[in-house]
């Protein structure tokens, strides 16, 4: 057990000193390949640093594939001066507590790319083959799934290692659209007062785990904030990631009202800026409506939104909104219905990901309840996955692919408060362990 825990942590320290920001994973699929040539592994990279790794087995069962994604979500508080192109993440270690110095920490995937690497590197498991599934651009646009060359894998079973509570086993997940809607507004001559005002604080992180908090997010409170107020927008930006909730909204308004009054009830910086002008009165509201009618959350029991970015250059606002359904009808329904909202923003659809279905004669779920409650004394909970995941690209390209997801608790995702468990890793691995000797 000592060996197995000392073994993980130097994996996720070796990890985390490499860049891999979502689209820039050069460097991280390099390593595993050094990795893989060390130890005498097959490996095979493609043009988009997507990595496939097989290592030959020692029983006679089927090979089976654990998959994992390359990249990292890369954000840094304001007095940060990390550079995620070329530094490593300081990792800060309290116990069995992992965060990291003024960055997320990237155990999103960075636990399950170490126990990946301790899998490779240790000679004296028993297992089948194994065939290990490196993609890139999950955190962004799920390219690596769709691009990977499964005709170069061999297994019809696959491990997810990505997901974020040791309790439970994700057997399905919706699927999703996300849509871009751009507007082209009118800048016009304004000599009233101008003032930049910015609200932070919010919570942020992945919505599909935290989806009941979207509808708080910065960019919504703060166009209910200028909703019907005698203003005129100058530029309005805020959110990371589409995927992500808003922790943040900065805005530039032209107006005669008390600004300071306006914002006297929520966390803010108001300061008064030179600017002679701004969108008309009615693009402002076009904005404003815009943002309000994208509702974000829960929308049913089955179905939620995200509004998770917007921005501004020049006069073009552009907002980035993710639908959310494990029912085609209902997915299809919501996205239709936000592209008619009357508020003169041109639409397109950025990408789609496919639901992955829930497999009810799954062997592998069969399997893995049977070995926790032999560990445990209960099975792991299932859980259908609130948002879309690599396993529905995954699947949808492997024909008759068993697939379940399981991973170590990580808390704050996608913001610089993340943190994991060292106990949590040592559970994981060494069910994983057990699980691939078993299959």
């Amino acid at each position: 057990m000592i060996i197995v825990k000392d073994t993980l942590i130097n994996n996720f320290l070796r990890i985390s000193k490499i860049p891999r920001e979502s689209g820039h994973e050069e460097q991280i699929a390099d390593f595993f390949v050094s990795v893989a040539k060390d130890n005498n592994l097959y490996y095979f990279k493609d043009e988009n640093n997507n990595v496939l790794i097989k290592k030959k087995g020692n029983t006679n069962s089927k090979p089976i594939a654990l998959q994992a994604h390359l990249d990292m979500v890369c954000l840094k508080t304001k007095d940060s001066k990390h550079n995620f192109e070329t530094d490593s993440i300081e990792v800060l270690i309290d116990g069995d507590r992992v965060m990291a110095n003024d960055t997320t920490l990237g155990a999103d995937q960075g636990v399950g790319l170490a126990m990946i690497l301790t899998i490779m590197e240790d000679s004296t498991l028993k297992h089948p083959d194994l065939e290990f599934i490196l993609t890139t651009e999950e955190e962004t646009t799920f390219n690596g799934a769709v691009t990977f060359p499964y005709s170069k894998v061999l297994s019809k079973r696959m491990i997810n290692l990505d997901g974020s509570k040791d309790d439970t086993v994700i057997i399905g997940s919706d699927g999703d659209i996300c849509n871009e809607y751009i507007y082209m507004a009118e800048l016009i001559e304004n000599d009233l007062p101008s003032y930049k005002i910015l609200i932070d604080g919010f919570p942020g992180g992945n919505s599909g785990d935290n989806i009941e908090l979207s509808s708080l997010n910065a960019i919504t409170t703060m166009a209910n904030i200028l909703n019907n107020k005698d203003i005129f927008i100058k530029s309005i930006n805020g959110g990371n990631l589409e995927n992500d909730i808003a922790p943040f909204c900065e805005v530039v308004i032209s107006t005669s009202l008390d600004v300071e009054h306006l914002f006297k009830n929520i966390h803010s910086k108001v300061s008064k800026i030179d600017n002679n002008v701004s969108f008309s009165k009615k693009d402002t509201k076009n904005i404003i409506n815009q943002i309000l009618n994208l509702k974000c959350g829960f929308i049913s029991s089955t179905s939620s939104s995200n509004l998770g970015l917007i921005s501004t250059i020049d006069n073009e606002v552009k907002i980035s909104y993710i639908c959310r359904s494990i029912d085609d009808k209902r997915l299809e329904s919501i996205s239709n219905y936000t592209k008619e909202l009357g508020n003169n923003f041109k639409v397109s659809e950025v990408y789609r990901d496919s639901i992955w279905e829930v497999d009810k004669n799954s062997k592998l779920l069969e399997v893995y309840k049977k070995l926790y409650y032999n560990e445990y004394l209960e099975y792991p909970k299932e859980e259908i996955g609130h948002g879309g995941t690599e396993c529905s690209a995954i699947k949808k390209r492997m024909n008759e692919l068993d697939l379940i997801s399981i991973g170590s608790n990580i808390e704050k995702y996608h913001t610089v408060d993340e943190v994991t468990y060292i106990s949590s890793w040592v559970k994981i691995y060494n069910l994983l362990i057990k699980y691939i000797e078993l299959l």
